[in-house]
């Protein structure tokens, strides 16, 4: 009983705790989502403001 026992601890252990990844999709829908998030934002101080934020300007220059 102990021998058939321990194996299976051990499997139920591993199983346990794994975590199942995220997919393509889930993880392409949360970075939609933060992109359009990070748009919106964007947007919003334009139109109030007029001007784009000033990390925009840092952003163009480090991609170069």
């Amino acid at each position: 009983m102990r021998g058939v026992l321990v194996p299976v601890l051990a499997l139920a252990a591993l199983l346990g705790g794994c975590k199942r990844e995220p997919d393509f999709e889930e993880r392409y829908d949360a970075a939609n989502k933060t992109i359009v998030d990070k748009a919106k934002a964007i947007d919003a101080q334009i139109a109030g403001t007029g001007v784009p934020p000033a990390d925009a300007e840092e952003d163009d220059k480090t991609e170069s």
